[in-house]
């Protein structure tokens, strides 16, 4: 996937003009072929150039950042968050608003999160690599982020879609998963894994 260059870049009045346009679209699309839902409290946000545009112009509306050395070099650190082929990247977010869903009255906690609690089914389970790993990392906000790397069968199975996938998430007594992903989220996580 083409990762962000300066020229993509809105200037700041033009952005803010456009601002409200922008936010409603991106929300959409969002909510339409990027999120992904595990019980109330937990989501799923998979990342893409689209929905990174969004963020850094967002980023430098907030801080008022017009230097291009400076921007260049946040784009250098958000460009690592665009995925890989093979590879789709997501935010996993925990609500603390909604963090009373539970089972057996447990809730979730980054603490209890390895790579292997969360896991992408489709005809086989495959495990999410962090990627982030630092135990400061796990312990502090409510938010990592996760990735999941797809072989040529699971990419296929993903694309096809007649094999249910969903995403599991398990750690002691919690549990919590998807729903079946729609075919509108499928086709643009399939798009992904070509870049």
């Amino acid at each position: 996937m083409q990762k962000l260059e300066l020229q993509d870049i809105l200037p700041l009045d033009d952005f803010e003009s456009q601002r409200k346009k922008f936010f409603e679209s991106h929300i959409r699309y969002i909510e339409k072929y990027r999120k992904v839902r595990l019980g109330t409290s937990i989501s799923l946000v998979f990342e893409n150039r689209q929905t990174l545009w969004f963020r850094v112009q967002e980023i430098f509306r907030l801080t008022k950042i017009a230097d291009p050395k400076v921007m260049q070099n946040e784009l250098n650190v958000y460009n690592r968050l665009i995925p890989e082929a093979n590879t789709l990247q997501a935010a996993f977010l925990i609500d603390p608003q909604n963090q009373l869903h539970t089972v057996n009255n447990s809730a979730f906690s980054l603490k209890d999160f390895r790579g292997d609690n969360l896991r992408l089914i489709l005809n086989k389970s495959i495990p999410c690599d962090l990627t982030t790993k630092r135990p400061e990392d796990l312990s502090l906000g409510n938010s990592l982020w996760v990735r999941f790397f797809l072989d040529e069968e699971a990419k296929m199975i993903l694309k096809d879609g007649r094999t249910p996938a969903k995403f599991s998430l398990a750690s002691n007594q919690f549990l919590a998963e998807s729903h079946n992903l729609p075919t509108e989220l499928r086709e643009s996580l399939w798009e992904d894994l070509q870049s």
